[in-house]
């Protein structure tokens, strides 16, 4: 097993708990800076909740943005990504969480083991009556597991689908992660960055987390110069 359930995913509201940095969640990945319906959709459903969309369409950012909202309410949570880097037994007793949140499911699917260990997860979630929360970069009619009894769960989901967001609402999301980060941008910077730089949120994301770093070392106002040299625009 590459890494024990109890040395690595026991994440409660306890702030002090040492986890792995990639185990962390985002501090700016907040569901109230996503902008479409699905972070609203996302926040009344329980139990099995399957969120699916194209790479880059913000499926990371709305369940750590969940697991913040639990955290803030003072509920145990447990957020897994790159789960092609784990063993199949890290899902053993994780449903003794009230939110469990599983990224990507689509790379491991095909794993039989993987395939026994989510269905008797989602059997565990249900009976403990919590909330688990998958994402894929594939719609469920696409995830074909040869696990027939696993099929019929994922059909049984709820389904999610992630927005498909025009260049106004990614100016706007681009604008809510740099005010959450503790600095401004402009229209204008925000249009800028859109223009010359990859449109998909998960690459615009890390843009607004390079200014961020840029802004603190310099303390210099974000403007289309200061874009330009900071980002190589």
């Amino acid at each position: 097993m590459l890494i024990r359930l109890q040395a690595l995913t026991r994440i409660t509201a306890a702030v002090g708990e040492q986890l792995p940095l990639r185990f962390r969640l985002d501090h700016h990945t907040q569901l109230d800076d996503y902008v479409g319906s699905a972070g609203v959709r996302l926040r009344e459903l329980e139990g099995l909740v399957l969120v699916f969309g194209a790479s880059g369409t913000g499926k990371t950012h709305l369940l750590q943005g969940l697991c913040h909202e639990a955290l803030t309410a003072g509920r145990s949570m447990i957020f897994l990504p790159e789960l092609a880097s784990l063993d199949p037994s890290v899902l053993e007793g994780l449903e003794s969480s009230s939110l469990v949140c599983l990224d990507d499911i689509d790379q491991v699917i095909e794993g039989p083991m993987w395939q026994e260990s989510l269905f008797h997860l989602i059997n565990a979630v249900r009976d403990h009556k919590g909330k688990l929360v998958l994402s894929s970069s594939v719609a469920v009619a696409e995830l074909q597991p040869n696990l027939a009894d696993l099929t019929s769960r994922l059909k049984g989901a709820y389904l999610i689908s992630t927005d498909e967001l025009n260049d106004t609402e990614k100016l706007e999301v681009v604008r809510r992660k740099a005010h959450r980060r503790g600095f401004e941008m402009s229209e204008e910077v925000c249009r800028f960055i859109l223009s010359r730089a990859q449109r998909d949120m998960h690459h615009l994301a890390r843009l607004v987390e390079q200014l961020d770093r840029e802004t603190l070392m310099q303390q210099k106002k974000v403007t289309i110069p200061f874009v330009k040299a900071a980002l190589g625009l």
